[in-house]
């Protein structure tokens, strides 16, 4: 140790700066992950939300071939832009223009958001993955070979660290598949 560790001063004033910036650092790196969590939870949300707008565009008929009870059928009951007794062909086809012009605009939107925080988190997450990596390698080296004593603590942290690489990958895989729900709406 770089100090004396029977000075009683000395001990304690390092243990104080010690926990200190252990909580800063883990409050700062929950801080960043919850702010990509927002973000990309926002960014789901806006792309089911347009592929709801999509869906609710076209019309199919109810006619005991497609239950009420369905998405489809439920979205069209509530639909009166698209009630084919309601407009002119003309006005529904403006309407349904104007609609898909929103759409497009929306969904330009989304993208460009999406590669902000691609952009803003891509670095920051690879060191955040490399650096897991590597205390994952350590924990699990530690917890076979070094320190038996205290194997507890070692799997605890362990399991917090995998929890946080599997959340970061979840809302990830989350974003692709509302993306691959979109267009599927659109086909």
């Amino acid at each position: 140790m770089p100090f004396d560790p029977s000075k009683k001063v000395v001990f304690e004033v390092v243990l104080i700066v010690q926990n200190i910036h252990c909580f800063l650092s883990a409050a700062y790196m929950l801080a960043g992950d919850l702010l990509f969590f927002v973000f990309l939870s926002h960014i789901t949300t806006q792309f089911s939300l347009l592929a709801v707008r999509i869906q609710k565009m076209f019309y199919v008929p109810i006619d005991g071939q497609l239950p009420e009870s369905y998405p489809l059928g439920y979205y069209n009951k509530e639909n009166s832009l698209n009630n084919p007794n309601q407009d002119t062909a003309n006005n529904r086809c403006k309407v349904e223009e104007e609609e898909l012009k929103n759409i497009v605009i929306r969904h330009k939107a989304l993208i460009r958001l999406s590669n902000d925080v691609e952009n803003m988190y891509s670095f920051s997450l690879l060191v955040n993955f490399l650096n897991s990596s590597i205390i994952i390698c350590f924990c699990l080296f530690c917890c076979a070979f070094v320190e038996k004593w205290n194997e507890f603590n070692y799997k605890i942290f362990f399991i917090t660290a995998i929890s946080q690489i599997w959340i970061l990958c979840w809302y990830g895989q989350h974003l692709v598949d509302t993306v691959s729900l979109f267009y599927i709406s659109l086909g």
